[in-house]
């Protein structure tokens, strides 16, 4: 579970732009969280801070939610058999540009991620790899037609992405480059 609340962290979409509609929420956050896992066989313990700027606006027609966060993150990741650690830091901007009704209560979503949302640095603070650019996704998505955000994802149709992003490749070597920074 703990490479998954690394994945998601690291992953966290992010863009540019603005969507139409009525501000009815916009929260400034931070926090911060502890937390192993041995995912890649030694456990590694993570230490979060985390912050940013939340903002959710509704369509006129108030059925179609749109989210922009401009977001940051620094995990200290630390080897507990040997002490040794790196960090994974990002910032970036998610926003939910566009909305679409397709039908009923069904909608076609497009969103940006932007910024430097997953970058790896060594203790000394060399950075090994950093993911930066635009990704660009487009998803259908059943608001149930109730009033509230939230809803049902149905399918993500298009996904594009802009500008190097070694992190988000299915085949990362993350626990190979945790091992080699950590052992």
């Amino acid at each position: 579970a703990g490479l998954t609340a690394l994945a998601a962290i690291a992953v966290l979409a992010f863009g540019a732009g603005t969507a139409a509609g009525t501000v009815i929420e916009s929260t400034f956050y931070s926090g911060t969280d502890s937390f192993s896992f041995d995912d890649c066989g030694f456990t590694l313990n993570v230490e979060s801070e985390f912050s940013g700027h939340f903002v959710l606006r509704a369509d006129k027609g108030g059925q179609a939610f749109y989210a922009k966060d401009n977001f940051s993150h620094r995990d200290v990741l630390t080897n507990a058999d040997t002490g040794r650690w790196f960090v994974i830091r990002g910032n970036g901007l998610f926003n939910e540009i566009k909305a679409t009704l397709v039908s009923g209560n069904i909608y076609e979503f497009v969103a940006i991620e932007a910024g430097q949302p997953f970058v790896i640095e060594d203790s000394a603070g060399n950075i090994i790899v950093r993911d930066r650019g635009v990704i660009r996704t487009t998803t259908l998505f059943d608001t149930l037609g109730d009033g509230v955000p939230g809803g049902e994802f149905i399918e993500e149709t298009h996904l594009s992405v802009h500008g190097p992003h070694p992190g988000f490749a299915e085949d990362f070597p993350f626990c190979e480059i945790a091992a080699e920074l950590t052992g």
